[in-house]
C-alpha cells in the first residue's frame, strides 16, 4: 500500500485552502493509493476538483509523497520545472493555463514505524475534457477528411507550443484534449511533466541520463538509444510522435509495432544502443557526434512503415500524399524530420484542397455514371416498349 499517498486521499477529502472541493483522485486507487494502470510511470498524484472561486474544474498535481530515494530532489526537480514551464505560457491561447502555482499542504504521514508532518507540494492548472481517443478507436466510423482535420488541429496545438519554446516529449492520444474555444475546436496538448524548455540546459549531464522520455510506442530511435536528455533533438521526439499519431488515426496496427517488426530497424537500434554504451563507460567523446557516424553506418537497413497498410483507412486519393507527409515526420534520421510544423500545416492544407478536389472529381464521375446508366436503362424500357407495340401491331395483322 502506498501509505503517504493514500493519507493524502483521505485529507483531501474535506477539501484544500477553503478554495477547492469536491476533490477526486484520477490516477491512483483512492482506497489503496496505488498506482493505477497506464499511470505506472508518473511522478505525481493528480486530483480532479472544483475550484470555488471560478466555478469550473481544475487538476490539482501533487508531486508523489510516497517516492523517496537517492533520485527523489531530481524528481522534485523535474517537478517544479512543470510548474515553471507553465507560468511562462500563461495567457497563451491554446495552450493548458496554470490556475495556482507551486503551493504547499501538510499532512499527517509515515516514515517507517514513525508519525511525521509531511509537506506536499502541488500546483492547479485547468482541467480540460475532450480525449480524442475515440478517433483511432473507431477510425472506420469517421471520414478521411474529419481525421485529416483533426492532426491538423493537433499539429498546429503542438506548433504553438514549440513557438513558446516547449517541447513536450510526450506526445500520445491521451495526453491531447480537443476542446472548444469560442465556437472553434481547438487542441491542448496537456500533462508537460516530461516537457522542457528548448533552450534550457538539462538538470544533469546528458551522459548520466540514458533513460526513455515519455511514452515508448511513440519515442524515436534516438530516445530510444539513451539520447532522450538532449535538447537539441527535442523538437524532431515531438514531431515523430506527431507521425505516429497520423500513422495509428489511419491503421488499427500501430506505429510502433510495424517499425520494430523490422529487421533493419532492430539491428540499427542494437548497433547504436552497444555503441553509445562503451562510449559512455569510456566517458570520452561526444554522444551526438558518435550516435550520427553509427547512424549513418546502419540507418539505410530500416523500413519506415507507410500509411497505407493491409487494413489502411485511407482513401486512395490521399494515399500518396499522406505518406510523403509520414515519412519526412518518422525518418529514422532525426536531421530528416521536418521540425518547422508551420510548413507541415501548409502541406496539410494543400493536402486536403487536392483531397477535396479529387473526391469531387470522383463524386462527379459516379453522379456520370449514375446519369449514364439512368439513360441506358430508360432507352432499353423504352425500346422493350417499342418491340412490344410492333409485337401487337403485326399481331392485329
Amino acid at each position: 500500500m502506498s501509505n503517504n499517498t493514500k493519507k493524502l486521499i483521505d485529507t483531501l477529502g474535506t477539501g484544500l485552502c477553503g478554495r477547492f472541493s469536491d476533490i477526486r483522485v484520477v490516477n491512483r486507487n483512492a482506497d489503496t493509493g496505488e498506482r493505477e494502470a497506464g499511470h505506472q510511470g508518473s511522478l505525481s498524484v493528480v486530483f480532479r476538483a472544483r475550484d470555488d472561486q471560478s466555478g469550473r474544474d481544475v487538476a490539482l498535481k501533487f508531486f508523489d509523497p510516497d517516492h523517496q530515494g537517492v533520485r527523489a530532489r531530481y524528481r522534485q526537480d523535474l517537478f517544479e520545472r512543470e510548474v515553471c514551464l507553465l507560468e511562462g505560457l500563461q495567457g497563451r491561447r491554446g495552450l493548458v493555463q496554470l490556475v495556482q502555482p507551486l503551493s504547499e499542504v501538510q499532512i499527517s504521514a509515515t516514515e517507517g514505524s514513525h508519525s511525521v508532518t509531511l509537506t506536499c507540494t502541488y500546483f492547479a492548472m485547468e482541467w480540460l475534457d475532450g480525449d480524442i481517443e475515440e478517433y483511432f478507436f473507431r477510425q472506420d466510423e469517421y471520414d478521411a477528411l474529419v481525421k485529416i482535420a483533426l492532426f491538423r488541429r493537433i499539429v498546429l496545438g503542438v506548433f504553438r507550443l514549440h513557438r513558446a519554446g516547449v517541447a513536450h516529449r510526450d506526445l500520445k492520444y491521451d495526453n491531447i484534449r480537443q476542446v472548444d474555444h469560442d465556437g472553434e475546436l481547438v487542441i491542448v496538448p496537456i500533462d508537460l511533466g516530461t516537457a522542457i524548455d528548448i533552450d534550457s540546459t538539462p538538470l544533469g549531464k546528458p551522459s548520466d541520463y540514458d533513460q526513455p522520455v515519455g511514452a515508448g510506442g511513440f519515442s524515436p530511435l534516438e530516445a530510444l538509444v539513451g539520447l532522450a536528455s538532449l535538447r537539441q533533438l527535442a523538437k524532431a521526439t515531438d514531431v515523430y510522435a506527431l507521425g505516429c499519431i497520423l500513422h495509428d488515426l489511419f491503421n488499427i496496427d500501430y506505429h510502433f509495432i510495424r517499425q520494430r517488426a523490422d529487421p533493419g530497424f532492430v539491428s540499427c537500434r542494437n548497433t547504436c544502443e552497444v555503441q553509445l554504451s562503451k562510449l559512455r563507460l569510456s566517458g570520452d567523446g561526444d554522444l551526438l557526434s558518435a550516435y550520427r557516424r553509427i547512424l549513418n553506418l546502419t540507418k539505410h537497413q530500416v523500413t519506415v512503415p507507410t500509411i497505407d497498410s493491409d487494413d489502411t483507412t485511407v482513401p486512395n486519393a490521399a494515399r500518396e500524399q499522406l505518406n510523403h507527409l509520414l515519412l519526412r515526420l518518422t525518418d529514422v534520421d532525426y536531421a530528416r524530420r521536418e521540425t518547422d510544423l508551420g510548413r507541415i500545416l501548409r502541406y496539410l492544407d494543400t493536402a486536403t484542397k487536392n483531397l477535396n478536389n479529387r473526391l469531387m472529381d470522383e463524386h462527379k464521375a459516379r453522379v456520370r455514371r449514375q446519369r449514364r446508366q439512368l439513360r441506358e436503362r430508360k432507352l432499353e424500357a423504352r425500346q422493350a416498349r417499342l418491340d412490344l407495340y410492333l409485337q401487337e401491331l403485326n399481331g392485329e395483322e
